[in-house]
């Protein structure tokens, strides 16, 4: 329900995922996107642009010069919005020692910050020579070594394109004007820059400042293909960059020149010079939802569409005849599963004229190709008789949706040319029963089970000292399929290469529920992130529940539930959790003593799909692990092919000062879909969570099997926006 956030090392595949950009089969044709500039943001080299990235582009960069290191994770969050996440090192910063006051001229700074751009008007929307227009705020939710805010219009003259604007805070260091915001209030002359802890929205010093600086630039498409040449001026003067004595950064120049060359698309790499003393560099890695990786391999196609004869038999007797119902069940069986779809149950309704089947989805990362394909078999296999087909998505031993199908309507749409949507205006969609008839036919395959072994890469980000690690896990996972929806999930991971020490225990004001692990991570020994018994099954149409028991993530063991309502018409749901935890031993998989903690958190959820570019809304209220209490914000966008990007950020009673570094809990979460990087079907997943710093106030407990995500794909909204699979 509530809390899925992960701890400072999360298994992930996105390394798979971003080489893969490099090492496909040659990519789809793609317009020339704008380049991006060392913050990952559209830009110039060090200024902004008022460009925008293709919707939904998602982009990795790394930038050096001098004494700073930037790693950037940026997002075209819908078509006028961008955002980006970054992690910068900054050596020789300087700084008083917390401990003894005394100062350390070596002391590197490890920063954390946000951005956010608005476009305002895109270049010749109001008249053809119009630019585009755009506003950005830089580092509003960090520590504020970068807070600035700027007023940035772009034009393109044929292979040119010229940049110009206005910036704030660091923005407005060189080449200044007077602030005109301080004609409109003396305190817009006023620009607070001690952030605290960091973390926070910085709002009251949104265009504030003595000064305003006039920045601008050019960049050159040159005839060489993937070739462009760019010059700009910067209003940023690295001044406290330059102030500790062990800084050998200098700014003699506030002119940067570089060029930088198109690989391919998705791979730009430049070089620099910057601020008249030091060399940059800076690499692009770049890849789209809406644009698969590598050309789809439809494979074998769907069974044909024949209408039934006018003469075929009519006959039904076969409704009643548990011989013929094994028989006909059985086959069905056997061809949905060269289909990718395994049957659950089979039922035929007295008459004949009505059937049922349970199918569960373990191909295609489309619901409805899933639904159509199942059509496709039931239209070639049944009798003539069956007029009706109910076909009921299962998910994880759960019934979520029943599709119902008119046979002739079916046969008669296949030949149209809007068959997508007459099959879409004559379907009937209900939430399907908890159970299906006591003498449906039922697989007979318990115990069952399933396993995969697979490497799993992870990114470590955000830790201070260890900036970014790359390293490699053996995971094996199990599933033993007990009953329907009763299943044993076993977890089991090797770590295999380079693998982080164990740092210690970490120093909090709070229980160390989430800033300890780091620990779990640590060493060579095999690690059991789960090993737990669950139950999940319905209630009614609309009400979902699950029980469950054991060591339920990799640092807390216990025993929890939950409850959903969901009606599959509606765009909302309901949902509240409850769990008592302990504290597992980060050193011993099944031990409990080292911490001596355990606590009852729980929330309750409100899930909201909008309906806008997919974006889905999520609240939670309830106690945290720390046992704080408080409340999480989530915005996903949702994209039918399986990514999502999401955001969130957690207010709790945890007071600034005990939470830490940061202020209050905040990340990124990105999910990237196997289908997206393969050409054949699957419907695996993998996740990265990028959060600002792992600490304990706001901490959620990672629930695997959570009710929502499973049955999240299967209401009336989000199957009709992935309708056109359906004849596929």
């Amino acid at each position: 329900m509530a809390g899925r956030r992960g701890g400072a090392s999360v298994p992930t595949l996105i390394l798979a995922s971003v080489s893969a950009i490099a090492i496909s089969a040659p990519a789809l044709a793609e317009t020339v996107r704008p380049s991006l500039n060392l913050y990952g943001m559209t830009g110039l080299i060090d200024m902004p642009s008022a460009q925008d990235q293709p919707d939904a582009q998602i982009s990795l960069s790394y930038s050096y010069f001098g004494s700073t290191q930037r790693r950037n994770f940026s997002f075209q969050i819908l078509p006028r919005i961008s955002g980006a996440i970054r992690y910068s090192t900054i050596d020789n910063w300087g700084q008083n020692d917390e401990d003894t006051g005394v100062y350390n001229p070596n002391y590197d700074l490890f920063d954390r910050s946000f951005d956010v751009q608005f476009t305002l008007l895109r270049e010749g929307e109001w008249r053809s020579w119009t630019p585009a227009i755009a506003l950005g705020f830089r580092d509003f939710l960090g520590t504020g070594v970068y807070s600035s805010e700027y007023l940035v219009a772009t034009k393109t003259i044929q292979d040119f394109t010229v940049t110009a604007g206005l910036g704030w805070g660091r923005l407005s260091r060189t080449n200044t004007i007077g602030n005109p915001f301080c004609e409109v209030a003396n305190s817009f002359c006023d620009r607070d820059n001690d952030f605290g802890e960091g973390g926070k929205l910085s709002a009251d010093t949104f265009f504030h400042g003595q000064n305003v600086g006039v920045f601008g630039g050019v960049e050159w498409r040159t005839p060489i293909e993937g070739l462009s040449l760019k010059v700009e001026y910067s209003t940023d003067d690295y001044k406290r960059e330059q102030k500790s004595p062990s800084s050998d950064f200098e700014v003699n120049s506030q002119v940067n020149v570089g060029a930088e060359y198109r690989i391919r698309p998705g791979i730009i790499v430049g070089g620099y010079y910057m601020y008249g003393s030091s060399v940059g560099f800076n690499i692009a890695l770049s890849g789209n939802p809406l644009r698969p990786l590598v050309p789809p391999d439809f494979g074998t196609g769907p069974l044909p569409v024949n209408p039934r004869a006018a003469n075929a038999p009519m006959g039904t007797n076969w409704a009643s005849n548990p011989q013929s119902i094994d028989q006909l069940a059985s086959a069905l069986a056997e061809i949905l599963n060269a289909e990718g779809m395994r049957l659950e149950g089979f039922h035929a309704q007295p008459g004949g004229r009505t059937v049922e089947v349970a199918i569960t989805n373990n191909r295609f990362q489309s619901d409805p190709k899933a639904f159509g394909r199942t059509a496709r078999v039931l239209a070639a296999g049944l009798p003539a008789s069956v007029e009706t087909f109910r076909i009921t998505a299962v998910q994880d031993g759960l019934r979520t949706t029943t599709v119902t199908i008119n046979r002739t309507d079916f046969e008669n749409e296949i030949a149209r040319p809007n068959a997508g949507q007459e099959s879409w205006d004559t379907l009937e969609i209900s939430g399907a029963t908890p159970h299906m008839p006591d003498n449906a036919w039922r697989r007979e395959a318990y115990p069952d089970f399933s396993w995969s072994l697979v490497p799993a890469p992870f990114l470590t980000l955000l830790t201070p000292g260890d900036p970014i690690r790359i390293g490699l896990n053996i995971d094996l996972d199990t599933n033993t399929y007990l009953a329907p929806g009763l299943f044993v999930t076993a977890n089991v991971s090797q770590p295999a290469l380079n693998i982080p020490d164990d740092p210690g225990p970490s120093e909090t004001a709070l229980p160390p529920v989430r800033s300890d692990s780091p620990r779990y991570y640590s060493g060579y020994a095999p690690k059991i992130p789960e090993l737990s018994l669950n139950y999940l099954f319905k209630l009614n149409e609309n009400t979902y529940a699950r029980l469950s028991g054991g060591l339920l993530e990799r640092m807390y063991g216990g025993v929890g539930g939950e409850i959903l309502w969901k009606p599959v018409d509606q765009s909302w749901g309901v949902g509240a959790d409850i769990n008592w935890v302990a504290q597992r031993d980060y050193d011993d998989p099944f031990g409990f003593d080292y911490y001596d903690y355990n606590v009852v958190t729980g929330h309750a959820s409100l899930y909201w799909d909008t309906g806008y570019y997919g974006l889905e809304a999520q609240i939670d209220a309830g106690r945290y692990l720390a046992g704080d209490w408080g409340s999480t914000f989530t915005l996903t966008r949702r994209f039918p092919n399986g990514w999502a990007v999401g955001a969130y950020f957690t207010l709790t009673d945890v007071t600034e000062d005990d939470f830490g570094e940061g202020s209050f809990d905040k990340g990124v979460s990105l999910e990237i879909p196997f289908r997206w990087t393969v050409p054949f079907e699957t419907r695996a997943n993998n996740t990265i969570a990028l959060t600002s710093v792992s600490r304990d106030g706001g901490a959620q407990l990672t629930q695997s099997n959570a009710l929502y995500p499973i049955i999240r794909n299967y209401d009336r909204n989000r199957l009709e926006r992935n309708w056109g699979s359906f004849w596929q």
